[in-house]
């Protein structure tokens, strides 16, 4: 997906602002940062860097940049948003192994601080001996909730990943299919809506959906709307089935092929513009129609008075 620069600033700003009214404002020292639990790696093999934040003081909303590896020695064989503190995505994690870069754009609307925060996973194969090296691009930057969305560079470290000699009797390993067969979680459903909108598909109704997975994280989605079947979908889907009689269903799978399924509910019509106006109106019609009637009733009661006192 790409997005423009008034987007990305926007996705920052909302996040950010959202952060303020939630939380105070605090100013200290935040770092980015590469880990591994991946010991004597050889050549061929399969294995997991995770890359992290700290920040033990001051609230962060948005991360917004890329990391570099060495493509000569290792290659990106997928990317995993598993188990993230982040819950949005402007944009999500994408790779180049040609160019040797991991970018992405995530947040999180109530914030994160603290220790070890993980961003996301990247699994790799080693592709020859030697130290390769990660580090995160010099414009790497993190978002404050502050209101303004302010940028702050956090202390970026280096990592260096020493791919040694394969000895003959070790066999090449995969440690990403290890954790894939124990993940037996299927992913969670955050929202899942279908509503019409006219800057979005002419008006014509579509489903949005959102799902996380805290361990290998969500692979793709698929739709089903009544008596077709499932294809493949992403966020959002124009509705086939303009009518809204057909049942849709929503299928979240994660990496390790665990599914869930959801049926959305449709979205409260908004009420238009106009109708607010009218209805504006008519309550201030009533509310005169009111004091008239007060009004004339007090007059009348004043006359009967003056009546009685004679």
């Amino acid at each position: 997906m790409i997005i423009t620069k008034k987007q990305r600033a926007n996705f920052i700003l909302v996040l950010c602002i959202f952060g303020l009214v939630v939380f105070p404002k605090t100013i200290f020292a935040a770092s980015v940062y590469f880990t591994s639990s991946s010991h004597d790696i050889y050549p061929g093999d399969v294995f997991v860097i995770e890359a992290k934040i700290s920040s033990p003081a001051e609230r962060i909303n948005v991360a917004d940049g890329a990391f570099l590896f060495d493509h000569n020695a290792l290659e990106v064989k997928e990317l995993s948003t598993g188990g993230s503190t982040f819950s949005l995505w402007a944009r999500a994690p994408t790779f180049s192994n040609e160019a040797g870069q991991i970018s992405f754009i995530g947040g999180t609307p109530e914030g994160f601080q603290g220790e070890n925060k993980l961003m996301l996973k990247a699994i790799f194969l080693a592709k020859k001996e030697g130290g390769a090296l990660l580090n995160f691009q010099d414009d790497f930057s993190l978002f404050l909730g502050d209101g303004r969305g302010s940028k702050i560079n956090p202390q970026r470290k280096q990592f260096v990943v020493h791919v040694l000699k394969r000895p003959p009797e070790v066999t090449p390993k995969n440690e990403w299919r290890s954790f894939i067969k124990e993940d037996k979680a299927p992913p969670e459903f955050i929202e899942a809506i279908i509503s019409r909108d006219p800057h979005i598909f002419n008006n014509q109704y579509f489903v949005s959906f959102f799902a996380t997975d805290k361990e290998s994280g969500v692979a793709y989605y698929k739709v089903k709307e009544g008596d077709r079947d499932f294809v493949s979908a992403e966020n959002p889907y124009l509705l086939q089935d303009q009518s809204l009689k057909s049942i849709v269903q929503i299928k979240a799978i994660d990496k390790a092929g665990n599914e869930s399924i959801i049926t959305p509910k449709l979205a409260p019509v908004p009420i238009p513009e106009i109708s607010y106006k009218i209805y504006l109106i008519w309550i201030l019609v009533v509310l005169a129609i009111l004091i008239l009637i007060f009004w004339l009733w007090r007059l009348w009661m004043t006359k009967l008075r003056k009546n009685i006192q004679k």
